[in-house]
């Protein structure tokens, strides 16, 4: 068996569909921290208490099973690139990796939970306005489809579909 040399900084958890479109937009919006190279933990606006009490106890358990993967991969990788002083090395980062993380997970599910709790008032309040969520987003629009429908026209008519003839092309009426 050969000895495959492992990059310690890729044995990260992978970042959840929950936080892989803010990992992959370049620049996070101004209501969300900027993206940091170890994108563990979902920072993402929850919409209520629920989605809060999810995304925290999804952060608090990515941090148990991040700091235990790390306990038992670090020795073994330091083990295998630097031999016994690599072992050793690797059993300190391993364990300080063990309290830190699920530290570091309780902390953000606790923000999550408080944050999902706030954003529950909110919730009520847009929703009562016949706002809608947008989970791209992570905030409350307003949908009008006659304003929806007169843009489209109005784009419709600039690029040139109202001119003439109508080029085959039939117009759908809304009142």
């Amino acid at each position: 068996m050969v000895p495959t040399q492992v990059d310690s900084t890729k044995l990260a958890a992978p970042a959840s569909s929950e936080g892989a479109a803010s990992s992959s937009a370049g620049a996070a919006p101004d209501d969300e921290p900027p993206d940091l190279p170890f994108d563990m933990f979902s920072m993402r606006k929850p919409k209520n208490l629920i989605a809060g009490a999810s995304s925290g106890l999804k952060s608090a358990l990515k941090g148990v099973v991040g700091g235990t993967v790390g306990l038992i991969a670090a020795p073994i990788v330091g083990a295998q690139t630097q031999g016994v002083g690599g072992f050793f090395t690797g059993l300190v980062t391993g364990i300080l990796g063990a309290v830190a993380l699920p530290v570091a997970g309780a902390a953000v599910g606790c923000l999550q939970v408080t944050r999902g709790a706030i954003n529950t008032v909110e919730e009520v309040v847009e929703s009562n306005k016949g706002k809608d969520w947008d989970q791209e987003k992570r905030e409350w629009y307003e949908y009008n489809l006659q304003t929806d429908a007169q843009l489209a026209s109005q784009l419709e008519d600039e690029a040139g579909g109202g001119a003439g003839g109508g080029g085959g092309r039939r117009r759908l009426l809304v009142q």
